[in-house]
C-alpha cells in the first residue's frame, strides 16, 4: 500500500510545461476515450500506468471490467479521435456516433478493439493505485497481447499540446 499524500503538502500551481504527449485512446468494454496521461512502469512484467480523470465513464468501466486496450492511431486520424474526448460514452454509442468499428479482441472478453489503429495493447487491471491523487485515479495494467508491426520511426504519432493544440512531426492541427 502507497503512502497517502500530506495534504499540507506544499505544490507548485499545475503547468502544461511538459507537453507535448501522445495521444492514445483507450477502449474499456464498447466504450473508448482518447487520453494523454500513460506511461510504460515495467518491461518484466510489461506493465503500463494510466490516469483517468475521476468522474469519467471510461473510469467506471475498467474499475467494472478489469480490461482495456490502449490503441495508437496516425495523425490522420486526429480529428474523431479528439471529438471522442468531448462524446460521454454513459449516454451515447461512440463507435455509432463517430463512425467507428468495434472488433473483438485476441484475448479480452469484454473489451472491444478499434479498428485502425497502427499498434494495439491488450491489458488486463493488475491494480489501482488509490490516494495518490483527487484530481486522477491511477491504474497498472498489464499486457496480455500487443497487435500490430509497424516501427515507430515510420509513424506520425498525435502530440497533445495543450487545450485544442496538437502536433506531429512537422505539423500541427488546431480542433475547432
Amino acid at each position: 500500500m502507497l503512502p497517502r499524500l500530506n495534504k499540507k503538502a506544499k505544490t507548485a500551481p499545475f503547468t502544461a510545461k511538459f507537453y507535448p504527449q501522445q495521444i492514445v485512446v483507450l477502449s474499456v468494454g464498447d466504450n473508448f476515450i482518447p487520453m494523454g496521461y500513460w506511461t510504460v512502469i515495467s518491461k518484466e512484467p510489461f506493465r503500463f500506468l494510466v490516469c483517468m480523470q475521476v468522474g469519467n465513464h471510461s473510469l467506471t468501466l475498467l474499475r467494472e471490467i478489469k480490461e482495456a486496450a490502449l490503441h495508437f492511431f496516425p495523425w490522420e486520424e486526429r480529428e474523431w479521435i479528439y471529438a471522442a474526448g468531448n462524446v460521454s460514452g454513459a449516454s451515447t454509442n461512440k463507435a455509432e456516433t463517430l463512425g467507428r468499428m468495434l472488433v473483438p479482441a485476441e484475448v479480452l472478453t469484454r473489451t472491444k478493439l478499434l479498428e485502425g489503429a497502427e499498434a494495439v495493447f491488450e491489458t488486463t487491471l493488475s491494480e489501482e493505485l488509490e490516494g495518490l491523487s483527487g484530481t486522477f485515479a491511477l491504474f497498472v495494467l498489464d499486457v496480455v497481447h500487443v497487435h500490430g508491426n509497424k516501427p515507430p520511426a515510420k509513424r506520425k504519432p498525435i502530440f497533445y499540446q495543450s487545450l485544442k493544440d496538437f502536433a506531429t512531426i512537422g505539423e500541427t492541427w488546431k480542433a475547432e
